[in-house]
Formats: C-alpha cells, structure tokens, sequence
C-alpha cells in the first residue's frame, strides 16, 4: 500500500510537469521558436518534433506510474522510475555541460523527486 501511494505522488507529479511542459513550454519556447526565421527549417524542425517526443515522455511517465497502481505492476513502475531518472540525470548534467545555469534550466531537478519516490517505492 505505501508503495502504491508513493506512485501516485510519483504520477501526480509527472502529470504536473506534463502540463506545464505543455503550457508554458509551448508558450514560451515553442511558439517564439517556430516564429524564429533565423535557425535553420530543418533544426526548427526537428526541435519541434523533438518536444512533441517529450511531451509524449512526460505523459507516458506518469502513465506508467497510475497504471502500476490499477494493474499492481512493479515493473511499470520502474519502467516509469528509469524514465524519471535518465530525465533527472541528463536534465542536471547537461545544464553545466553546456554552460547554461539551473535558474534558466531548472528542469532536471524537477525529476528528481519523481525518481526517488519511484526508487524508494520500489526498494520498500
């Protein structure tokens, strides 16, 4: 059972970063990236395709998540786990790797908790 309410923060919180993504992701880095008639079409392009492929992520996340409570699944938890973690890891690494600072790119550190409710739920 503690597992199982540990899974629905986990699946709450992907769904929260789901709409966010969508929201204000699509109205502050989608829109005024396809309005931007500098970059290239085909990179406009693919970064397009690309945050529909994280949009699609983000829901399947916390699919993931609500479905291993309903089906008593562990295993979908951690497929849900792993997501949240690959998310949270490159999110953090990437952020210095690229010299850009986490007060503009926060977004791996709100993956975090997603991967250690996940993590913890799993080992207990």
């Amino acid at each position: 059972m503690f597992d199982q309410i540990l899974f629905g923060i986990a699946g709450g919180l992907a769904t929260v970063w789901l709409v966010v993504h969508l929201i204000l992701g699509g109205k502050e880095v989608v829109v005024p990236m396809r309005a931007d008639r500098h970059l290239d079409p085909v990179v406009r392009d693919t970064l397009y395709v690309g945050w529909h492929y994280i949009s699609v992520s983000l829901a399947a996340m916390a699919a993931l998540f609500v479905a291993a409570i309903f089906a008593a699944r562990a295993d979908l938890a951690m497929a849900g786990t792993v997501l949240a973690w690959g998310f949270t890891l490159v999110g953090i690494g990437q952020v210095p790797a690229i010299g850009a600072s986490y007060r503009d790119l926060p977004q791996g550190w709100l993956f975090l908790p997603i991967a250690l409710l996940g993590t913890v739920a799993l080992l207990f």
